[in-house]
């Protein structure tokens, strides 16, 4: 028996389908006032920890509840995971699926986000935990950079002994678990600015004195050098173990299953560091939303998080960027500008090159890089298949950079058929980043919808 809910969306993808067969222009959409039986952005696991630029919820909810795309029991890849907001509305929905990021950080956060825990376990180990790690004499302290400029000495205690606690958890699934409430403390209790993503410092100074932005952070310093941080993850914790009951109590049916099964987009593999590459045609639906040409530093913003939960060194946080498609950071002798195919990125990057070589090296490399994985997703999803690419346009040297129509143009040359457009407004504050002074926040999402 079909529900009213994938009546309603296979009406909605019908109804888009038809309209832009007929006018070849794209939809403007506001997926809030569409589905507006999502009013609770603390969705089952959703907010288990923060990550920047997360997807808006709405979108693939509705592209995965409907069987004009696929149907149950199919399987939806994600190839840019980030914190796995498709992987679990895809098991929420009857699919299996998979997902795959180059952050350590958002694979944690992914698997972690569908597991299916044990409740009674967990609470029992959280509360012995912290009751431990209190008592700890003897305590390691991870290699983070600039620690003291980040953290006050006696948060770098509390948190060294929770992160010996944590680790010294047998079972697997809860010390991953463990860690992602510990990640998710750690910005907490930082001297870091929670309004921004990349870490920058809190600073009352940048304020007139006695100003409300002035006071506030002084405030916040204030709490910040006399916070429990113990009480703090206790709290993250309890709250955490709640949002995975009532995954549980959602997923009644544990047939479905999501997994993380690669590092790299551009190579997606049947394991997660395997080298056997998932097989062609494989995929009934893939939905993601690539990162932008150097719109978010998700290294960058991870750095003090992969390093208290031991996922990078110090020293590996630059190997880490390098994987990123959309990077920044490029030496002198790395800068290869060369055609990309696209007659219009073409055209933009030889106009940037003549203002900021190093700028129309950036989206030059990322044109490639996303080909690339572009080639894979047409690789491994089935004849009929459907690919849905979430993308934002955005400013470098203050000209637009199109990145839906070079995505658009680049799909139809591989002979997919574009079935239809859509833009939305974002109101979340997530996806708008400030890259630089010749650079303006993203304000839109434009979903591009193919079937192969």
């Amino acid at each position: 028996m079909i529900s009213d809910t994938i009546t309603k969306n296979n009406k909605i993808i019908r109804d888009f389908i038809a309209q832009y067969e007929l006018t070849k222009t794209p939809i403007e959409v506001s997926f809030r006032n569409l589905l507006p039986e999502i009013k609770n952005i603390d969705r089952h696991t959703h907010l288990i920890h923060s990550y920047p630029a997360k997807l808006l919820v709405h979108i693939p909810y509705l592209f995965l509840n409907n069987t004009v795309l696929s149907k149950v029991g199919d399987f939806v890849l994600d190839p840019f995971s980030g914190s796995g907001t498709v992987m679990l509305e895809a098991l929420l929905s009857k699919r299996n699926a998979f997902g795959a990021d180059s952050n350590p950080l958002a694979r944690l956060i992914s698997e972690v986000k569908v597991s299916n825990l044990d409740i009674c376990e967990l609470r029992c180990i959280s509360k012995n935990l912290i009751l431990r790690a209190r008592k700890y004499k003897r305590y390691n302290t991870p290699d983070i950079i600039n620690l003291e400029y980040w953290f006050p000495p006696n948060t770098v205690e509390s948190l060294a002994k929770i992160s010996t606690a944590i680790n010294k958890i047998k079972n697997i699934s809860i010390r991953k678990f463990m860690l992602v409430c510990f990640s998710n403390c750690v910005k907490k209790v930082s001297y870091a600015d929670q309004r921004i993503s990349v870490p920058v410092k809190l600073n009352a100074n940048r304020y007139k004195d006695k100003s409300v932005q002035n006071k506030k952070i002084l405030d916040r310093l204030k709490y910040l050098n006399t916070v429990d941080v113990f009480e703090k993850f206790q709290s993250i914790l309890d709250e955490n173990i709640t949002r995975c009951e009532n995954l549980q109590l959602e997923l009644i049916d544990k047939k479905y299953t999501a997994k993380i099964i690669s590092q790299d987009a551009r190579n997606i593999t049947c394991k997660l560091y395997g080298s056997k590459k998932m097989p062609e045609k494989t995929i009934q639906l893939i939905i993601t939303s690539p990162p932008y040409a150097g719109a978010q530093k998700y290294i960058r913003a991870s750095s003090l998080n992969l390093g208290w939960t031991g996922l990078s060194s110090i020293e590996n946080l630059m190997v880490l960027d390098k994987k990123n498609i959309g990077r920044e950071n490029f030496r002198k002798s790395e800068i290869n500008i060369t055609k990309t195919g696209i007659p219009d990125a073409d055209a933009l990057i030889e106009k940037i090159s003549t203002i900021n070589i190093s700028r129309a090296n950036i989206v030059c490399t990322y044109i490639h890089e996303m080909k690339e994985a572009i080639n894979e997703m047409i690789r491994v999803v089935k004849k009929g298949g459907f690919i849905v690419l979430i993308v934002g346009n955005n400013k470098v040297c203050n000209m637009e950079f199109n990145t839906q129509e070079y995505m658009t143009y680049y799909l139809q040359q591989k002979n997919l058929n574009l079935k239809f457009k859509l833009i939305d407004d974002i109101k979340s504050y997530g996806l708008m980043t400030k890259r630089n002074k010749t650079a303006d926040i993203i304000s839109r999402e434009w979903i591009l919808v193919f079937k192969k």
